[in-house]
């Protein structure tokens, strides 16, 4: 079965809120693209390979987040989709 990140396609908004000081996030794109000049190239089930993190096994795509009040960033975690799951969002809008 393959998955997709709502965020990364366009499908959902990024709406998250920071730990630090409750202002909201805002989306600099997916962790992986930070780790090397090549990553945003790479594969991205690939890369989730050898992140350390359990993101592919549990159907997570890493997001950046970085908070313009406080200026930190944090990871923040999505979850993927399946078709079904995408087939559902399609059809409460219609």
């Amino acid at each position: 079965m393959s998955y997709l990140c709502p965020v990364c396609n366009g499908l959902a908004v990024f709406s998250q809120t920071c730990p630090g000081c409750g202002g909201g996030l805002s989306d600099v794109g997916r962790l992986y693209d930070y780790y090397g000049p090549y990553s945003p190239y790479r594969e991205i089930d690939d890369t989730k390979m050898d992140n350390a993190y359990p993101d592919r096994q549990r159907h997570q795509c890493l997001h950046t987040g970085w908070c313009p009040q406080c200026g930190e960033e944090h990871v923040v975690i999505v979850k993927e989709w399946t078709a079904d799951e995408l087939n559902a969002q399609k059809d409460a809008y219609e």
